[in-house]
């Protein structure tokens, strides 16, 4: 009996004391997203998401319509000024339907460390494309999200993958 006595307080004073938390270090370093935004990007292919069909549980939600229209005709160049901050942009549709409603301008990101939305702005005019993975980035890939509601309800989605020149 004494000795079950004794084990016992002996376990709640180790697991009292002999547990202590451990500090880990970052996952990543420093990702520069900014900088790695920069540049020109083609797009490759286009996504169209219907999210009422997602969230009802149908079989079609998704529809690769890259090659239904000439979408990989676009071009959107991103610039930042000296000190690594977003400037302006330009965006060469060809024959490809617009994705937004402006053509170049300024842009800007929501959080310069961990964006996740970009506004496109060219005087009143402005565009909110959402920011996909940063993971893409450093192997050249940039991924937006439009979003096109009615009534404050998402209805579509379209997914755009550019491809750094």
């Amino acid at each position: 009996m004494k000795t079950l006595k004794y084990l016992t307080i002996m376990a709640c004073i180790l697991t009292i004391f002999g547990c202590k938390p451990e500090e880990f270090g970052p996952i990543t370093s420093n990702v520069e997203v900014i900088k790695q935004m920069q540049g020109t990007w083609n797009l490759t292919k286009v996504v169209q998401v219907d999210q009422d069909a997602k969230t009802k549980g149908f079989p079609y939600k998704e529809l690769d319509i890259t090659n239904v229209y000439a979408y990989k005709d676009l071009v959107l160049t991103l610039q930042a000024d000296g000190s690594g901050k977003p400037s302006t942009f330009a965006i060469t549709n060809g024959n490809s339907p617009k994705i937004v409603d402006l053509t170049s301008g300024n842009w800007s990101v929501d959080n310069q460390m961990a964006p996740t939305i970009i506004e496109l702005k060219n005087g009143t005019v402005t565009n909110k494309l959402s920011l996909g993975s940063y993971a893409g980035l450093s192997g050249g890939k940039l991924y937006l999200v439009k979003n096109k509601s009615i009534n404050g309800k998402v209805i579509l989605s379209y997914q755009y993958e550019f491809t750094k020149k």
